[in-house]
């Protein structure tokens, strides 16, 4: 592009100075370091290089230069010369008045008068009698010159700066007429900047005028070389022109004026200059369609002249990738808004701009450098490239209009309609090229082809150096698809392995299904035997029918349902030609969406429970796949496998299918795997999540509650979509229960069985724990038959030693129902714990032996109701109780309930023999649940909601906490977390129960039950769940009863009275056992930490009388006996009491003198009796 808008200085040379100086003139171009500034408060700004052109002028005659463009010439300046005064006022100054006059004040431009001083004239300084002539003319013209002031207009503001310069011949000062000629432009630029700005304010918004004026200023740093202004003032002119356009279009003429020829096109020419700035200033035929080229053609100069004067090869790349970028949007924007067929003009557009002189330059300094600097153009190429993608599809759009297409490519970029019913397109007559590319293009089909193929070359390798490999992959399948159009089916195959995929992963499902046709095709041709991949293209080809069918992008608009029959009878050939069986992606075909609930199914009486699966169906034709089956899994990996046989799937949009299992567990699934069975080699296959077996302890039945396992998913799911399998009261149902009979040392546990509608038989019932350490006695049961409704408990004994009281116990149920096959599996964790507690304690008497038996709860927050008790023996023992025995007491946390047997040997006692000790009771909460369930089943049952009560049972009523208190005193039930279990079975419900009418009616029931609501208990309906405790214990042994008592004569006397006592001490062995090694059992017999040996030998004694601060003792305070010695031990002592009262008497203490034998125990006949003592004053004392 040739260089415009020169810097014009107009000069007056009347005297034929200025070729005298010419040569030293013209050596100050370009200027360099040009400072200007918008304004004062903005930073200075430098111009260099800054290209001048001296242009003469004559005033009053018009010259060519002129008449082109008066606006170019920025400063004036007049050369003249002096050799008289007499001349100067005769011939000079009037020169210059008309100078000024006719040129300089008319344009209001900056300018300046040389004085030229030939060689041969003298520079005379002035005097007091002779004025110079430099002073002279100073004094005439200069800032504040008399002949100025007279002509100088009163709209133009006088230079700030010196208008006159000397100059003589020979000594030319460089720097001093380059200041004064920088002094002119910057004065001007200042002059002409303020002047725009103000007509920008001054003008309309959305005028004709003020975007001529936005173009004034915009031309005015074009001019100036300020390339970065003009470039963002370009941008405000483009967006004025359109809210000009959309303002005023009655301005414009919307006519098209396109050369006659396109051979030779050079944009910069096709554009008249003139003429559009005439009519533009004019505001008369502005022809919209030159004003929009001349305007890109001048911005595509300010971007040349940008990467020409750039620093770097980047930058200047950078500033032409712009430029075509903008060039894009040029040619979319005119293509649009012209009703002509721009397409020719579009393409020679491009080939022009591809051409421009700048591009060579950047590429030749790039390869040039010695570091090979080309990575820099990659912004460059990258836009060229995607210029000439433009340029490309013009070329393809042109060639339909000549009946030239490639198969493929037309289809792709055919527009297709949204509406039903499309209408035929009007047939196009072929268009006349007269570019030479175009031309040759058009010849025929083959020249099309090369030509395409040649552009798509060159495409691919400009993005090659740029690394768009995705854009090259793409660019290659057009390669590929001329390679298929010109029979090259090897080449096409090859470039068209996986390229499909491509395009469907990104999003162009349309062009993805038209490669697969082709691949198809090729493989059809080349390897008709290949199986396997006509199988694999065949699917990909139907797997791309189900994406985006409603987008304009669907590759399933052109398909009809005759050719997706065909292609799923070439699936269902192909197929079942494999020798192996073949897995394809489910989701590729169907869309499915399992609804997460697990039903009984109530269309039966049988044990069998239903999911439901909804089936998307893309295609519109009617499927029957062989099978269904849908695997779920816990978080331990257990299964339940719903099918279906002989599935019919309608051509709806959207089908409901039902799959059903005859495999129940309890607990929460996820799904795993859904397969559908097409034929017998071909599967398709959705898995939901990688299944991890685990076993853990963890159940999500835990002591009959349903909770959610808070250990990490071993089912990777990305969303929530947990389903609940839980019981069935119409079905065969199970549960784990601690055993009623508890007999103390076995452990047991219940599993009660209650049969459905149907007669069960060949009932095999396996046992296993998944608790470590528990060892099941019995691990599998089988009986012959269950009949209907029957319920049967069977007994599951285990030994397990661990403080931790919860255990995990399973099991699996397998029958048969007319003989189908049904299993039935329930994991539970129990709480073994007992929630009663008993303690005795042994009191030996001489006779007999009374047993204290404390009974209470284990558990301070849950009472239990003691029903009965009872203390029996085999052994020969008389065992009597008190005569009147209370029933049903409720024992609360720190008060047991005490009960006294007495116990009476009719022989010799041994440590063999045992007291058996049975309780009968029940606990509250139990009571409390049993109640609440007993009313809940019957408001479900009288709403028809029975099938929920497990749902509601296990995750919300065993979750229940009561007022025992009340409930045990006032007889009536309370919850005290019934807010909390209401929101919770609001959660719950929600999650689990499908049907909405369901959920209210729930929702209703549990309010109503749970919040602010107080149930009366009725006595009639209440059934106590009897619980019996056995514990056996063995006889309590003593080796040594110790029987002491004191003998004194009367039981009142005075203070300080001595009072004879004899003390005696009995040893008894009676309640000892011949049996050296026995051990008592019982928890508070003294003997614990003794030994129970009777042999004979001799056993001494050591009696001790404890320090009494009442008394004040005479005698033996201490003393040994012997066992054998006569049989009763005594001695005297003398008692003084000190205190007057009721005074008990001293304490004995005795102990074996052997270290390690302490089984003894003293029976204190009169331990807890009292002396009166008064005092010695003669008065009347009372006891009380």
């Amino acid at each position: 592009m040739t260089d415009r808008n020169t810097i014009g200085i107009g000069y007056y040379d009347p005297f034929a100075v200025y070729p005298l100086i010419q040569s030293e003139f013209e050596k100050l171009f370009p200027l360099q370091n040009l400072h200007v500034r918008f304004n004062p408060s903005q930073p200075l700004k430098t111009i260099n290089n800054l290209p001048i052109q001296m242009i003469e002028e004559i005033p009053n005659k018009k010259s060519a230069t002129m008449s082109q463009d008066a606006d170019s010439i920025y400063s004036r300046v007049m050369f003249i010369k002096v050799e008289s005064l007499d001349k100067y006022r005769s011939q000079v100054r009037p020169l210059i008045r008309e100078w000024l006059k006719n040129l300089v004040f008319k344009y209001r431009n900056s300018w300046m008068i040389v004085l030229f001083i030939p060689l041969d004239a003298k520079d005379k300084q002035s005097t007091i009698i002779k004025m110079s002539h430099f002073d002279k003319l100073l004094k005439d013209f200069g800032q504040d010159g008399k002949e100025l002031s007279t002509i100088l207009p009163s709209n133009v503001t006088a230079n700030d700066f010196e208008n006159c310069l000397k100059l003589k011949q020979n000594e030319f000062e460089v720097n001093e007429v380059q200041a004064s000629i920088k002094n002119l432009l910057s004065c001007s630029f200042n002059q002409r900047y303020h002047l725009f700005v103000e007509l920008i304010k001054q003008r309309k918004v959305n005028s004709i005028e003020r975007f001529v004026a936005y173009y004034s200023l915009t031309n005015l740093f074009d001019d100036m070389r300020l390339f970065h202004d003009a470039l963002s003032n370009f941008e405000h002119l483009v967006t004025e022109l359109s809210l000009v356009i959309e303002a005023h279009p009655e301005l414009f003429d919307y006519s098209v004026g396109l050369p006659e020829t396109f051979d030779g096109f050079n944009f910069e020419k096709f554009i008249d200059e003139p003429k559009v700035r005439a009519n533009l200033f004019s505001g008369e035929n502005v022809n919209l369609f030159e004003l929009r080229c001349f305007v890109f053609l001048r911005q595509s100069y300010t971007l040349e002249k940008l990467a020409d004067t750039s620093n770097s090869i980047s930058i200047g790349a950078l500033q032409i990738s712009k430029l075509y970028r903008n060039l894009t949007l040029f040619l979319n924007d005119i293509s649009k808004k012209n009703s002509t067929d721009l397409k020719e003009f579009e393409f020679s557009v491009i080939q022009y701009y591809l051409n421009i002189p700048i591009i060579g330059k950047l590429i030749e300094q790039a390869e040039s450098s010695p570091d090979d600097n080309s990575y820099q153009l990659k912004n460059l190429l990258e836009s060229r490239a995607e210029l000439k993608l433009l340029q490309r599809s013009i070329l393809i759009k042109l060639s339909q209009l000549n009946g030239l297409q490639i198969k493929g490519l037309e289809q792709a970029f055919d527009e297709i309609s949204l509406e039903d019913e499309q209408e035929e397109k009007p047939k196009t007559s072929p268009t006349a090229s007269t570019n030479p590319i175009l031309v040759q293009a058009m010849k025929d089909k083959a020249s099309y082809l090369d030509a395409f193929e040649k552009l798509t070359e060159d495409i691919i390798e400009d993005f090659l150096i740029c690394e768009r490999s995705k854009t090259i992959d793409v660019l290659s399948i057009d390669l590929a698809i001329l390679n298929y159009e010109k029979g090259n089916y090897s080449e096409c195959l090859q470039i068209l392995k996986d390229s499909h995929e491509f395009f469907i992963q990104n999003g162009w499902n349309f062009l993805g299904g038209i490669l697969l046709e082709i691949y198809y095709e090729c493989v059809q041709k080349i390897e008709p035997q290949d199986n396997d991949e006509v199988l694999t293209t065949c699917l990909r080809i139907l797997s791309v029918l189900v994406t985006n069918q409603i987008d304009i992008n669907s590759f399933r608009l052109i398909k009809n349902k005759s050719l997706i029959e065909k292609l799923f009878q070439k699936v269902e050939e192909y197929s079942l030609l494999q020798n192996f069986k073949i897995e394809s992606s489910l989701e590729d075909f169907f869309k499915t969406e399992l609804v997460p609930y697990i039903d009984a199914d109530e269309s039966t009486t049988k044990d069998k429970y239903i999911m439901r699966l909804k089936i998307k169906n893309p295609f519109g034709i009617e499927f029957m796949f062989k099978t269904v089956e849908l695997i779920m899994v816990d978080d331990e990996g257990s299964e339940i496998v719903l099918g279906a046989s002989d599935v019919k799937v309608t051509p709806d949009p959207e089908s409901t299918i039902q799959i059903s299992t005859n495999r129940f567990l309890i607990g929460s699934f996820s799904p795993y795997r859904l397969s559908i069975l097409m034929n017998e080699k071909l599967s398709l296959i959705l898995d939901y999540g990688k299944k991890e077996l685990q076993m853990t302890n963890a159940s999500f039945v835990s002591d009959t509650v349903i909770e959610y396992n808070t250990s990490q998913d071993r089912i990777k799911q990305s969303t929530n979509d947990s389903v609940l399998a839980y019981q069935n009261l119409d079905k065969l149902n199970a549960h784990f229960n601690c055993a009623n009979h508890v007999k103390l040392g076995t452990s047991e546990v219940v599993l009660k069985i209650v049969n459905g509608d149907n007669v069960a038989t060949d009932i095999n019932v396996k046992f296993f724990s998944t608790t470590e350490g528990l060892k099941l006695d019995k691990e599998n049961e089988t009986f012959e038959k269950l009949d209907k409704k029957e319920r049967k408990d069977i007994v599951i004994p285990y030994t397990y030693f661990s403080e931790n009281k919860i255990i995990n116990m399973r099991a699996k149920i397998q029958y048969q129902v007319d003989g189908e096959t049904y299993i039935f599996q329930i994991s539970y964790n129990i709480d073994t714990t007992l929630t009663i507690s008993v303690t005795v304690q042994d009191l030996f008497k001489q006779e007999f032996i009374y047993s204290k038996f404390q009974i209470g709860t284990s558990n301070s927050k849950f009472p239990i109701r003691l029903l009965d008790n009872e203390l029996t023996t085999e052994s020969d023992y008389k065992i009597t109780r008190p005569t009147s025995q209370v029933h049903d007491i409720v024992t609360f946390g720190e008060q047991p309930a005490t009960f006294f047997y007495k116990i009476i040997p009719n022989d010799r006692i041994s440590s063999k023999d045992v007291l058996n000790l049975k309780v009968e009771y029940s606990n509250l909460q139990e009571e409390c649940e049993d109640y609440v369930s007993l009313v809940v089943i019957a408001q479900l049952k009288d709403i028809g909601l029975s099938k929920y009560w497990f749902l509601v049972k296990d995750v919300i009523i065993n979750k229940a906490s009561f007022d025992l208190n009340n409930y045990a005193i006032n007889n009536f039930i309370k919850f005290t977390n019934g807010l909390e279990l209401n929101l919770l079975s609001e959660k719950i419900i929600l999650h689990y129960v499908e049907s909405s009418a369901d959920q209210k009616k729930l929702f209703n029931l549990m309010n109503d039950l749970l919040v602010n609501n107080k149930l009366d208990v009725d006595a009639a309906k209440l059934v106590r769940t009897a619980h019996y405790l056995y514990i056996s214990v063995a006889v309590p042994i003593l080796k040594y009863l110790q029987v002491v008592e004191y003998e004194y004569d009367r039981k009142q006397y005075v203070v300080g009275e001595p009072i004879n006592v004899q003390l005696k001490v009995k040893t008894i062995t009676k309640w000892s056992d011949d049996d050296e090694d026995s051990i008592p059992l019982a928890a508070s017999s003294p003997t614990r930490n003794g030994s129970a040996s009777t042999q004979p030998h001799e056993e001494k004694f050591q009696l001790t009388i404890q320090h009494d601060d009442n008394w004040l003792m005479s005698g033996l305070k201490k003393f040994t006996f012997d066992m054998h010695q006569p049989e009763i031990s005594s001695t005297d002592l003398i008692l003084i009491p000190l205190n007057v009262g009721k005074i008990p008497l001293p304490r004995i203490l005795i102990k074996s003198t052997t270290k390690d034998n302490d089984d003894l125990d003293i029976d204190f006949i009169n331990g807890s009796e009292t002396i009166l003592v008064i005092p010695e004053v003669h008065s009347i004392t009372f006891a009380f």
